[in-house]
């Protein structure tokens, strides 16, 4: 049932499905009246509205996923030189202090990364979230009737 009638009053409410929740939506006499053509408009610009804030946040998407990438690249990086330069150090005997902290350093800013990468993560997955949400609402302004 995409919608009923209220048996008191008689307004008519329209049932929307979406994932697990359901909407239900007054619908009065002045949209039942509205031009068709204003509506159509309406729903174009609104369509176009969605297709530009779902193509600016999957470029906000790319953005943070390849920023997240090099991040890790050279975080990785550094956190395994400090790590080789240490053991190095270590074994030739230049400087037990020295070798041993640049080993901790190293570990540190690899441990560094990982717990940043888990809350970029999380950020990419909220942003994928929104992205699926206005994807939606494009593909449900797509199916309707004209």
């Amino acid at each position: 049932m995409d919608r009923f009638a209220c048996g008191y009053c008689g307004t008519e409410i329209a049932v929307q499905r979406r994932g697990g929740t359901i909407v239900l939506k007054s619908i009065t006499q002045a949209v039942k009246n509205m031009p068709t053509g204003a509506d159509k408009t309406s729903a174009e610009l609104a369509l176009m509205r969605l297709k530009e804030e779902a193509q600016n946040l999957s470029k906000r998407y790319d953005a943070m996923l390849k920023e997240k990438i090099e991040r890790n690249k050279r975080g990785y990086v550094m956190g395994v030189s400090l790590l080789l330069f240490g053991f190095v150090v270590v074994r030739s005997g230049y400087g037990l202090v020295v070798g041993l902290s640049l080993l901790v350093a190293g570990i540190f800013t690899i441990s560094y990364i990982r717990r940043h990468d888990k809350k970029v993560l999380a950020d990419l997955r909220e942003l994928h979230a929104k992205l699926d949400v206005l994807n939606g609402r494009i593909e449900d302004h797509a199916y309707r009737p004209s």
